[in-house]
């Protein structure tokens, strides 16, 4: 697939799931590398307001996520794949601040998907 129409399908896919206020205030570059050749590197730019997608890698990422292909990273990104589940199997892994990268598993996930737990003391 071009990578200019993946992105634009990414875009399109995540921007009514966008879930403002969830990551720092300051820029937040999520690195993605995929261990299928023929799939081109992408990034991942978001704060709390806004995020963009973009072709290539960053010089300076925050944090690379190394997934099997990008039909996995959007899945993850969209919760239609389990994060757990996706690192058990080895399709995917982090490389940077693990925090952040459990932040970016909720960001674009529908609120109807996530679950509450309450701590009781």
């Amino acid at each position: 697939m071009d990578i200019t129409l993946l992105l634009n399908t990414w875009q399109e896919a995540l921007k009514d799931r966008f879930r403002s206020g969830f990551l720092p205030i300051e820029d937040t570059i999520f690195q993605f590398q995929f261990e299928a050749q023929a799939e081109a590197p992408l990034f991942l730019t978001a704060n709390q307001q806004a995020f963009a997608l973009f072709p290539g890698t960053h010089q300076v990422p925050t944090l690379t996520l190394f997934v099997s292909d990008h039909a996995t990273a959007l899945r993850l990104l969209t919760g239609e794949e389990d994060g757990m589940a996706a690192f058990m199997a080895g399709s995917y892994r982090a490389d940077g601040n693990i925090i952040l990268s459990q932040l970016l598993l909720y960001v674009f996930q529908q609120p109807a998907l996530l679950q509450t737990q309450e701590v009781i003391d």
